[in-house]
């Protein structure tokens, strides 16, 4: 094999002296560590735009034409699309879903932590008729009597930690009443929410009224979740039949859509995916710096060495295999503790932030190819040395 010889010259030439092999390896497994970083935030962008659409208990999704991303508070549209959606063939229910993003400003946490929160740290407001089952999550589904109490609310257990306790029975403030958290559920925060809460249809209407038409809060909704039968029917071909029935006023959308839609929303309308794209390019040009300034300190080191080869009648051929051996033993020796503390930051951002860090098989393949390349590149560039070293002028 390439990295395999009888003399394994280019691991002799690593491995001879065991301090500098330390720092070359944790130079390289720096710049995997920031490819790896950049790409699990990346990653975590697309993760997180679509966890609580992920959570709800339906196959097609009603949203204003108006409101372009979740996040977005937007015109909500009339609750009678919603009618008109249970009317469709293969439509078994139609559920209304309302979305509130407060600001903290809104928040306070009554003698458990911090009495007024800055502005810029907002709540995602999650509310439904609880007789129906709109989210997945076991825990709501287990607490909604709970919330039937008025002023009742279910904290996140994963919001941000300025938000204080969320055990059970604490009184807190929101949009100026007094609300008690009857429980907890999982759910985690995002790029336009610290925290979570979920709370009961006629609760959200006492809280958040309509400014325009106050009695008819209920009666519109943010998003419509539509359960169909996929034993008996396609998702596709409801969809068409509800966009034939349904106003122009909305827009309908298979889950799967909704999520492509929310993800394209933060990587390509915000600079959020813009700036990790460039943060791994970053790392990936700190990466080949790193290599070549390794690679070429070994040459230059042991020019004498490769002259010496070349004299007695190695050909470049054989010497620039031993430079790139050197190149990918390197990558391979320290992408190993780059993934290793890469793992534990994904683990340690997970459970500070909430963000869904996850290490996954394909970004964790497309690093590894990404840092073979970093130091194929590092050793190409350093074999001119190799290339121009001349064994009479080194031996003159």
């Amino acid at each position: 094999m390439f990295l395999f010889l009888r003399v394994p010259l280019a691991w002799l030439n690593l491995t001879h002296d065991r301090r500098r092999l330390i720092i070359r390896v944790l130079g390289v497994a720096f710049a995997v560590f920031l490819m790896f970083a950049e790409l699990g935030f990346y990653n975590a962008v697309l993760d997180a735009a679509g966890r609580l659409i992920e959570q709800f208990n339906g196959q097609i999704f009603i949203v204003s034409k108006a409101q372009y991303a979740l996040a977005i508070k937007a015109q909500p549209f009339t609750t009678r699309r919603l009618a008109q959606a249970r009317e469709v063939p293969g439509v078994h229910a139609a559920y209304a879903v309302y979305l509130e993003y407060t600001l903290s400003s809104f928040w306070k946490d009554n003698g458990a932590g911090p009495s007024h929160l800055p502005h810029s740290l907002p709540v995602r407001v999650i509310a439904f008729d609880l007789d129906q089952p709109v989210l997945n999550i076991p825990e709501v589904q287990a607490q909604c009597n709970l919330l039937k109490v008025p002023y009742h609310v279910l904290l996140d257990e994963k919001s941000k930690e300025h938000y204080g306790e969320d055990k059970p029975q604490i009184k807190r403030e929101l949009a100026q009443h007094f609300i008690y958290s009857a429980g907890t559920f999982r759910l985690g925060t995002d790029f336009a929410s610290d925290g979570n809460i979920i709370l009961s249809d006629w609760t959200y209407a006492q809280l958040f009224p309509n400014e325009l038409a106050p009695a008819d809060t209920l009666h519109l909704a943010d998003v419509g979740v539509v359960c169909i039968d996929e034993q008996s029917v396609d998702v596709e071909t409801v969809c068409q039949a509800l966009r034939a029935v349904l106003d122009p006023d909305v827009d309908v959308y298979t889950k799967k859509q909704l999520i492509e839609r929310e993800r394209d929303y933060w990587l390509k309308t915000t600079p959020i995916g813009y700036i990790f794209w460039i943060g791994m390019i970053m790392g990936f040009i700190v990466g080949v710096v790193i290599c070549y300034q390794i690679i070429s300190t070994d040459v230059a080191e042991n020019l004498s060495e490769y002259a010496t080869l070349k004299a007695i009648g190695y050909a470049d051929r054989y010497l620039n295999g031993v430079v790139l051996r050197e190149a990918l033993w390197l990558a391979f020796l320290g992408f190993m503790p780059g993934l290793g503390l890469s793992w534990l930051l994904y683990r340690l951002v997970d459970f500070l932030v909430g963000l869904p860090m996850i290490l996954q098989y394909k970004s964790t393949l497309f690093v590894l190819l990404v840092t073979l390349l970093m130091c194929v590149i590092s050793g190409l560039i350093a074999l001119r040395k190799v290339q121009t070293a001349d064994p009479a002028e080194v031996f003159a």
